[in-house]
Parts: structure tokens; sequence; C-alpha cells
């Protein structure tokens, strides 16, 4: 395998991963600026977990359904509906800067991201052939982590001149030009891929990859939303360098995209998420130890790298071992799995960094490993670096 199975995707596959840049893009201004904007109005780290896990639960709560009802009106059409409701959550955040209205848009956001994630994956997913899906994946991830770092050098920088609500309602100029991408998209689902049964062998195939997902979810939620605040508490750092650390992980981090589907050729998909994840889950533990900015933030940049650089081989690895009709529910089941405890971690860890700086990096460490060591128990058997599609 080489670069040249990045050639030759539709049309249709250039415009998600268009799709891709401009969301992360959009997203991770409003992802690093949020928690300063709450910040700014008051609000103690307890409050703002409060904010960030009614928004996260409710994600939880409707991908329950989220995923049949994207398989029966259309990946296209969920991922409109999904968008219209992030809009609307983000508009309500910007206009009314109140804590009920700051919670009901983000339970608003909670339900678009809940249509919006699985219906995309598996719209992309039915791009191209399942040798070549986990390179149209890493594509997606590659060109949406470059649209991130560029995210983040703006969040950082920009309150220079606008305030946080200013630089937090810019982010939501970029929904809207996510929307006109999905609309010029052809794809639709074919009527022989709406029907879908859920029964106890699909569930129990989706729960190995659950499981695993939950665990990384609820050590993702007690720590990764606060670390800027993080940054800036322990070390006194402003928001520029906080947004430069971050942005220059996700620049590395999209470069090593699209180098990965080569060494998962080779290693196996199982190996080679089990080795970057464990090497990560070490580094975090690390970090609160660490004696100076520099240091914790070097840290931070390759336990970030090495824990999110698999997600696109991770996806493509769970896509191949579901049909077709099966992909959007195995995602929304999947992604429920980690949003709920993400969204329990968060208020957990909003509770912890009012009692320690230290602790709930500790907590995090322990469930990455714990998650790592259920995925091996579930997966060491596959030794592939693809597996292919049941037809």
């Amino acid at each position: 395998m080489s670069l040249r199975n990045y050639r030759g995707f539709s049309r249709d596959a250039w415009l998600l991963v268009v799709y891709s840049f401009v969301s992360w893009l959009g997203g991770n201004i409003a992802w690093f600026i949020f928690p300063f904007y709450l910040k700014s109005l008051g609000y103690d780290y307890t409050g703002i977990g409060i904010v960030f896990s009614l928004s996260t639960l409710a994600q939880a709560s409707v991908l329950l359904f989220s995923g049949p009802l994207g398989a029966r009106i259309g990946y296209k059409r969920a991922v409109l509906l999904g968008l219209s409701f992030i809009l609307l959550g983000r508009l309500l955040q910007v206009a009314y800067p109140i804590l009920i209205m700051l919670a009901i848009g983000g339970i608003l956001l909670g339900v678009g991201m809940a249509f919006e994630g699985p219906s995309y994956m598996a719209l992309l997913s039915g791009e191209v052939s399942d040798e070549k899906r986990h390179y149209l994946f890493s594509l997606s991830s590659a060109v949406g982590t470059m649209g991130s770092a560029v995210g983040l050098v703006l969040a950082g920088f920009l309150p220079r001149f606008l305030s946080y609500r200013e630089v937090f309602a810019l982010a939501v100029l970029f929904i809207p030009i996510q929307m006109v991408l999905v609309l010029l998209v052809r794809s639709v689902l074919a009527n022989s891929e709406k029907s879908l049964r859920l029964n106890r062998e699909l569930l129990l195939r989706i729960g190995r990859f659950a499981l695993p997902s939950a665990l990384i979810g609820l050590g993702a939620g007690i720590t990764i939303p606060y670390v800027g605040l993080w940054f800036n508490q322990r070390f006194g750092t402003s928001l520029e360098s906080i947004g430069w650390v971050f942005a220059l992980q996700e620049f590395i981090m999209s470069l090593g995209t699209f180098l990965l589907p080569m060494i998962a050729d080779k290693l196996g998909s199982v190996k080679t998420i089990l080795s970057f994840n464990g090497s990560a889950s070490l580094l975090i533990a690390a970090m609160p130890f660490s004696p100076t900015f520099y240091i914790a933030a070097a840290v931070y940049t390759l336990r970030t790298i090495l824990m999110n650089i698999v997600n696109p081989i991770w996806n493509s690895f769970m896509m191949g071992l579901f049909k077709k009709e099966e992909r959007s529910t195995a995602m929304a089941l999947n992604n429920l799995s980690w949003t709920a405890t993400f969204g329990i971690g968060q208020y957990l860890g909003g509770r912890l960094f009012d009692v320690s700086l230290t602790w709930p990096f500790l907590i995090t460490a322990l469930l990455y490993a714990l998650s790592m060591a259920a995925f091996w128990g579930f997966f060491r058997g596959e030794t592939k670096g693809y597996k292919s599609s049941p037809s």
C-alpha cells in the first residue's frame, strides 16, 4: 500500500472531505473558546461541567434512535437535520448568555451532534470500496485535523481583538457552509439498505466496541474539556500560547494521519490502536507532574497525537465488521457509549478540578488503560490491517 491509495475518490467523497475541514475549523474555535466564555460569565469548574454534561447527555439520549432513523430517512437528510439543531443551539448560546439558555443551547447542540456524526460517517463510508475505506477515513480525518489546527490558532489569537462572546459567535458562521456542502452531495441511501433488525447478535458485536469506547469517554470527560483552563491556572499561560499548543498537535497529527493506514496495513488495526492508545495512557498520567508549561505542553501534545491519530483506523475497522445497513446504527450506539460516559465524566471532572489539579489526570490514565485491556481482549484475534465488510 502507498500514497496512491488516496487517489480516485468520487466527487461526493471530496465534498465530504471539505465538509470535514470546515466542520472541524468552526467546531474547534467553539470548543476552545467556550470554557473561557463561560468563565468570563462568572462560572466555576462545577458550573461549566453542568453545562457541558447536559449537552453531552442530551446527545447520548438521542443516539439511542438517531442511527436507525438516519438509515430510514437517508444519511444526507439526517446530517442536515443535525446541523439545523446545532445552528439553533449555538445561536441561543450567543444571543442569551444566561445559564438556562446556555444549557438549552447545549441540549440542542447535543441533539444535533447525535444526528450529524453517525450519519456523516455512514455517508462517507458509502463513497468508497471496502479495500480503500481506511484511506478515505484517514484523508477526511487528516484534512479535518488541519481545519482544527487553523481554528485553534484563530481561537487563541482573536481574543486580542474580540471578546470571548464575539469569537464564539464567529464559529457559528461555519455551520451554514457545512449545510451547503452536504446539499451538494448526491448520495442517498438506497432502498435496499433501509431495512434493519436489531437483534442480540448485532448488539453483542456493537458491544465489543462500545465497552472500550465507554471507558475512554469517561476518562476523556474527566480531563480533556478542562485542559485549557488547567494550563492557564497551573502555569498562568495566555490563551494565545494555549491555542498554539493545541494547533501544533493538530498540524502534526494531520500529517501523521496520512501515513497511519500504511502502518495499520503492516501491524494490523488492533495492534496499531493498542500501541498508540496505550502509550497515551502513560503520558496523561505524567502530565500533572510536569514542572514547566513547555514540558507539560510537549507531554500533552504527544499524548493527544497518540490517542486521536488512530480514530480513523478505529472507525474504518469498525465499519468493516458491519453490513451497510448496520453501519449508522453501529456508529450511533458506539458513539452513545462514549458520549454518555463523557457527559458523566465532564460533571465529575468539574467537581474534581475544583478540589485537585492532579487526580483527574491519574483517573483518566487508569480508565484509558482499562479500555485498551478490554479492546485487546475482544479483538486480539483480528490480525489484518483491514477486514472486509460482510456481504
